[in-house]
């Protein structure tokens, strides 16, 4: 079949059949080369600049590696699966989980970027490839159509929009535990494995990326369960699932939640949420044409358009003035410092339920032991304009973060998405099965870690040490890992 090839510095060539091509040239994937896959940890990984395209390529090819080992390189799951590979990230908006938190959330999107997804395959991306292929030439439309025939056993009419719905429902599959989804996006699928090899190679940490996924995608099985079909993993491949989520785990912990990495992260959530009235972002989500502009870029360049033209009604001074500031700083690295990082963990129950009022705690404890300082007349002179200062702004000056929670292999990851293990006899078992039948594992399962860190947005560490302001007890009810 007609195909063209895309140069990947991991996988070296990936192939790209006609669908394909027809969707990534559309306007909907295009502007994932102007998304950046790992937005604030640029600002510790200077070469970490890949986009979420190229990204969306990979999760593309592993997903067809996948997919034809379990359905053959003919079948209809083949072509499927890469094309939901390919477009699972196109409802990312700008600076990508950042956009989820602060904008989609805003907006009432509590599935971020996954929820928009659904209205971008079916209402805008269906659309375009059918303008796409309707400008085509003659030859490539027939490729097309061969294409279309091997993917749905037939041609539609509406053949475009008909694709788009059968990939929306191997995403709407997830609650049900769908093998495609999970080939997709599941604990061991292709975006968590193009992910982790993709970003330790461009974040210059290769040595965290160490996956197997020959070997798990080769041991990789659709059995049954209860009368439906499941994805499971060959046993001996234990050991292997357990590289690819301890890479994954020293991703988290020294890549995507390093200090710094957070610390620009935050300045653009901070940015993006004083831009949602002066931008108009909501409307952007109502009209989807309008939507494929919001790149990385685009944000950042309106603002200052916007603050530099003072186009902006009086209103939107004070929300277009902080964001302005705050995009300054970044462009000079002049990013918020951290205070205080608290590492933790605890029994029984999850960590992220006592996090945020742990980083109240801290904060609460920092202004109190400022007042007393000021009250006993410990603050030397020199520094009295700045005790004074910090005071009257206190709450405007720390930031807590509580950044999701790290976990190297929890069960429930598995169990909600109803992945299995089984055997040579392809007995199925679950990870909690598993962990009881082999407790040598034990260590390994089940603990949820969790970061607390407060920031500051000006540098006071120099005062606030000299002072001893900072808190020395806040770990009495936790236990370090």
């Amino acid at each position: 079949m007609y195909h063209k090839v895309s140069r990947d510095p991991l996988y070296s060539e990936i192939l790209m059949y006609p669908l394909e091509i027809l969707a990534t040239d559309t306007a909907v994937v295009q502007r994932l080369r102007y998304l950046s896959q790992l937005v604030g940890s640029q600002m510790s990984y200077p070469s970490a600049t890949h986009t979420r395209f190229s990204h969306s390529l990979g999760v593309m090819h592993v997903a067809g590696l996948y997919s034809s080992h379990l359905f053959g390189s003919e079948s209809p799951e083949f072509r499927l699966t890469r094309l939901a590979g390919l477009l699972h990230d196109i409802g990312h908006g700008p600076f990508s989980h950042q956009f989820d938190d602060v904008v989609y959330s805003h907006f009432g999107y509590e599935e971020g970027h996954d929820q928009f997804r659904k209205k971008l395959l079916v209402e805008k991306l269906s659309q375009l490839m059918k303008e796409k292929f309707d400008n085509s030439e003659e030859s490539f439309k027939k490729s097309v159509l061969e294409d279309v025939e091997k993917t749905l056993g037939k041609v539609p009419e509406n053949f475009c929009l008909q694709i788009m719905e059968a990939v929306n429902e191997i995403f709407e599959g997830e609650k049900k535990g769908n093998p495609l989804f999970n080939i997709i996006q599941g604990p061991l699928g292709a975006d968590r494995m193009d992910f982790v090899l993709r970003d330790s190679y461009f974040s210059g940490v290769r040595y965290y990326g160490t996956v197997p996924m020959d070997r798990i995608i080769r041991n990789s099985a659709i059995l049954k369960s209860n009368g439906n079909e499941v994805l499971s993993y060959n046993i001996k491949t234990v050991d292997d699932m357990y590289t690819v989520l301890f890479g994954r785990f020293m991703m988290y912990k020294n890549v995507y939640f390093h200090k710094t990495s957070r610390a620009a992260d935050m300045m653009v959530q901070d940015f993006l949420g004083h831009s949602i009235a002066p931008l108009k972002l909501g409307h952007y989500l109502e009209n989807l044409d309008d939507f494929l502009k919001l790149t990385d870029d685009f944000i950042i360049q309106s603002i200052e358009f916007m603050h530099d033209f003072k186009l902006y009604d009086d209103d939107m001074l004070e929300d277009v003035e902080k964001a302005y500031a705050t995009i300054q700083r970044l462009k000079i690295r002049d990013l918020w410092k951290l205070i205080v990082e608290i590492p933790y963990t605890t029994t029984g129950i999850d960590p992220g339920t006592v996090s945020r009022s742990l980083g109240d705690d801290i904060v609460k404890k920092m202004k109190k032991n400022l007042e007393i300082a000021m009250e006993s007349s410990r603050i030397d002179p020199e520094d009295l304009d700045v005790a004074k200062k910090l005071i009257d702004n206190f709450d405007d000056t720390f930031v807590i973060d509580t950044p999701y929670k790290l976990t190297l292999f929890y069960p429930d990851e598995f169990l909600s998405t109803k992945v299995y293990i089984h055997n040579d006899a392809n007995d199925l078992m679950t990870f909690d099965e598993f962990e009881k039948k082999y407790p040598t594992y034990k260590l390994m399962f089940g603990n949820m870690l969790q970061l607390v860190r407060v920031y500051s947005k000006k540098d006071v560490r120099s005062f606030l040490n000299k002072y001893n302001l900072i808190p020395n007890d806040v770990l009495e009810v936790t236990t370090r890992w």
